[in-house]
């Protein structure tokens, strides 16, 4: 039998999608009419919801664990109801920015296959938000009586969307080079995979059935990220790339925070798992987010070791780069500043636990101090101009996060300052 079932939604909203991929998104005519050439063993590209199986019929978490899953939105109640169209909402909000931020910088692709694939991940993220559609538009409860018509004022807001008013800050981020294309897809699409695991147990049935078709398509995009990451990290490591690796890192430097904020407070998401949409709290998933991003730039620097000593296998090359790391020596031709690393969980945070949040961290996690005392505002701002891509500075998003540092230093009327 087949892993799913596909669906269509009404033609108002399929024609609107379809509208809205010919102005944000419209390559994707020559992705379809070239598919078969670089995508020969792969079904061709079509726009519909993919309806997948559900590994059990009764919510598995919550306080409702046992029970038979919601067929029908307007069978959830109260924070329940809401709760779940803010997270559905947020999902498809991510797969459309995700097109805008790909496509200004689409053409600056390296080479062919880069931007082929970055062709097919758009694609696949419109098919992810046309999922989500599906999602509200199937189900005619989510305009049940005595409250607004939820589905169409949802999805008229995400129509309408641009990048600066999307749900969540990552996808807010103009691209600049096609460095960002590559750590995003790495780092972001990374905590997406995250997210739609964790909401396979959702109590909602619609959205459960909707995740495992999405996870197996997001598995493509993350192993694009990757491998391009570790192209771009070995081209610099011969000077035959486009970027330095201090570029690269910097890039990491300011994506990797925004991917931690995309879990939420590190202490909440209690009420996710109570209500049975997920199956991890915000700080577990978290935590296995960050160390498997570690993970995935160990394996960079064991490639740009081997690179550099070619006789090197690569469990002795993945001691050597632990090594290096760990002591911040140049170990056999290999110098902290060949490798990548994952900035601290506290580095540059503007959401999350009230004692990281604005606070001077730098990229290692220690609290920058001057004469004993966190540095203040305008300091932290002079390192981040180090650490970060100087475009990045300049983004309306580092403007939100600059005007927030600012604020929170300020005293209240009769106090001294707090740093």
């Amino acid at each position: 039998m087949a892993a799913y079932t596909t669906e269509t939604i009404t033609p108002k909203y399929h024609e609107a999608l379809v509208g809205w991929q010919k102005k944000n998104f419209p390559e994707l005519e020559f992705l379809q009419k070239n598919w078969s050439k670089y995508y020969p063993t792969q079904t061709p590209y079509q726009l519909f919801a993919k309806i997948g199986k559900l590994n059990s019929e009764t919510i598995n978490f919550g306080r409702l664990a046992g029970q038979p899953r919601f067929e029908h939105a307007g069978e959830m109640v109260g924070n329940m109801f809401y709760t779940a169209r803010d997270i559905i909402r947020a999902q498809a909000s991510t797969e459309l920015g995700s097109i805008q931020q790909h496509r200004l910088t689409l053409e600056e692709a390296p080479t062919d296959q880069m931007k082929i694939s970055i062709l097919r991940i758009m694609a696949e993220e419109l098919r992810h938000g046309y999922q989500m559609f599906w999602v509200f538009d199937h189900d005619a409860s989510w305009r049940k009586p005595g409250h607004p018509d939820v589905a169409k004022e949802t999805m008229d807001e995400l129509l309408a969307m641009e990048l600066g008013n999307h749900v969540l800050d990552a996808f807010n981020i103009p691209f600049h080079n096609f460095l960002d294309n590559v750590v995003f897809a790495t780092v972001i699409d990374l905590v997406g995979k995250y997210q739609l695991e964790m909401q396979k147990v959702f109590s909602y049935a619609p959205m459960a059935r909707s995740m495992s078709p999405m996870l197996s398509e997001e598995g493509y995009h993350i192993g694009s990220g990757r491998g391009f990451l570790k192209e771009l990290a070995i081209g610099a490591t011969t000077d035959r790339g486009s970027y330095s690796t201090e570029d690269i890192q910097r890039a990491l430097n300011a994506w990797v925070p925004r991917g931690l904020e995309m879990f939420g407070n590190e202490r909440g998401g209690e009420t996710a798992v109570a209500f049975g949409f997920k199956d991890r709290n915000n700080g577990t998933a978290q935590g296995e987010y960050f160390n498997e991003v570690r993970e995935v730039l160990e394996l960079v620097n064991v490639e740009v070791a081997r690179t550099k000593i070619k006789e090197l296998s690569a469990p002795d090359a993945r001691s050597l780069v632990r090594e290096v790391q760990d002591t911040g020596e140049t170990i056999k031709e290999i110098s902290p500043k060949d490798l990548l690393f994952v900035p601290d969980r506290k580095f540059f945070r503007r959401r999350g636990m009230e004692e990281i949040v604005y606070m001077p961290y730098d990229v290692y996690g220690n609290l920058i101090s001057d004469n004993g005392k966190p540095v203040n505002a305008h300091g932290y701002l002079a390192y981040l101009a180090t650490v970060l891509p100087d475009y990045f500075m300049h983004t309306g998003e580092f403007a939100k996060y600059r005007e927030g540092l600012l604020a929170h230093e300020a005293p209240e009327p009769g106090q001294s300052y707090g740093w």
